[in-house]
């Protein structure tokens, strides 16, 4: 058997990556050749989806060998950030794809040979976190899917794939998005004011929303200022920012005026928003199309906002409090059936009469003024709209309710309050009774002194009924 030295398997390492960096210039020497035909130039481009796979993949897998010799305890991402003139951001998910694709050899295969991108192979191993390795190699429509999609619609297929194999409907995973959101605005060195931040699909699509429609407000209004300063997108949106924070709430009422066909006034304050009133008095708090998606046979249900991600069913009920409902019956190729029309689920005169019933917020006792109206018996499960049916709550109480288990419970006057989740409680723990120093010693069958306790903790958990079929498909406006 020929033994090869360490240093020949270096130097022909070293040998390889010289031809490679050799065949790449010639590539972008051939590229910005004016001779080089279009139909030449496409097909380097579908080349390079597995060139950047195949890199992303050497990349990973020399560092991780490198981290894993040197005991280097981060997986390879600070060797790879150095040597590959990335961030540490960026090297992490290099680093991460690379680990979750041990667990998926087809999917790294199929990255390695081009078939997959980087960023749909990303999307995988998410999924694959979601539900089991196993479901998502032997998914063969999935993995077609990630060949042809673009990555943005890859995202919204995986996220509906793996919603309907999640066991706890993907309600962990929007708690853990939920605990990420953050916001930081500060000076930066160029005497710019800087914002960076996370929020989760919900705010984030509420926010994405109110924003862009105030900046196309501002667009038709450079339209119509002759000579005016003609905005970019970016421009427009930075000052919506501003016109949005500037008058107050964007939930402001309009000023009076005449009505447009669009449904906006014509003499709305600047900061407000297109559409009708919500049961508090002002703009709908959900002003984001959120749908639920049903089986054939309508026992398997997931929600997922329009054009966004998957959400836990939990926000969908959340926000069936105070939104405008349409009932929409699709069939499975997307045709709609029947289509309802829309209703308030918390009229202005119903607000004012659980201000003028409750006067704070049931829970906490937060001012009326920022509270909303919460269904005791869910909508989604057949709850009226009623005065009887609903208490006042802020929006942490909301939360509380609808994400952290709390009750509604009577307060003893006819209205409700909220209560912490029951919970399986123990006693303290206590030591053996030490024998007594004078005198035989106490039977441990006996009663100890002070309170009496039970002999072993009586579980005083309420299990919740089993819930209620799903209902037809909403669309929430």
């Amino acid at each position: 058997m020929d033994v090869i030295p360490l240093w020949q398997d270096v130097f022909m390492g070293v040998e390889a990556a010289r031809r490679v960096r050799e065949g790449l210039a010639e590539l972008i020497r051939l590229v910005n050749d004016p001779a080089t035909s279009t139909s030449d130039l496409r097909a380097l481009l579908g080349e390079c989806k597995a060139f950047g796979g195949q890199l992303t993949v050497l990349q990973a897998d020399a560092a991780a060998g490198l981290a894993s010799r040197e005991r280097h305890g981060d997986g390879g991402v600070g060797v790879l950030a150095h040597a590959a003139g990335l961030s540490r951001r960026e090297a992490a998910s290099q680093v991460k794809t690379a680990e979750r694709l041990e667990s998926l050899p087809s999917v790294r295969d199929a990255v390695e040979s081009g078939a997959i991108s980087v960023a749909n192979a990303r999307v995988l191993a998410g999924a694959c976190e979601r539900t089991s390795a196993e479901q998502v190699q032997q998914d063969s429509g999935l993995l077609a899917q990630a060949a042809v999609l673009s990555p943005d619609q890859f995202v919204r297929e995986a996220g509906r794939w793996a919603a309907r194999r999640q066991a706890d409907d993907g309600e962990e995973r929007y708690r853990r998005q939920r605990a990420r959101r953050r916001l930081s605005i500060f000076d930066a060195d160029d005497g710019m004011v800087h914002l960076r931040g996370e929020l989760d699909p919900v705010t984030g699509a509420k926010v994405r929303k109110r924003v862009l429609l105030e900046a196309e407000r501002l667009r038709r209004q450079d339209l119509h200022s002759p000579g005016g300063e003609k905005r970019s997108l970016n421009q427009r949106t930075a000052d919506a920012l501003d016109t949005l924070t500037s008058h107050g709430s964007i939930y402001a009422k309009p000023d009076s005026g005449t009505r447009r066909p669009d449904g906006s006034a014509s003499g709305e304050t600047a900061g407000s928003s297109p559409g009708g009133k919500c049961g508090c008095g002002g703009r709908p708090s959900a002003d984001v199309t959120i749908v639920q998606h049903l089986s054939a046979d309508g026992t398997a249900a997931f929600a997922e906002i329009a054009g966004g991600g998957v959400i836990p069913q939990s926000v969908l009920e959340e926000h069936f409090c105070n939104a405008a409902i349409r009932g929409v019956v699709f069939s499975s190729e997307g045709v709609p059936l029947w289509h309802g029309h829309t209703k308030r689920l918390a009229t202005k005169a119903q607000m004012n009469a659980l201000r003028v019933r409750y006067g704070a917020c049931g829970g906490c006792g937060a001012d009326m003024w920022i509270c909303q109206g919460h269904h005791v018996e869910a909508v989604s499960r057949g709850g009226p709209t009623n005065i009887d049916n609903m208490m006042l709550a802020c929006w942490a109480c909301h939360q509380k309710i609808h994400h952290h288990g709390w009750r509604e419970v009577p307060d003893g006057r006819g209205l409700y309050t909220i209560a912490p989740p029951e919970r399986i409680r123990h006693g303290p723990a206590h030591a053996a009774d030490l024998p007594p120093a004078n005198g035989p010693p106490r039977s441990r069958a006996g009663p100890r002194p002070g309170p009496a306790r039970s002999a072993r903790p009586v579980p005083d958990r309420v299990e919740s009924a089993p819930p209620a079929e799903t209902e037809p498909l909403f669309t929430l406006a």
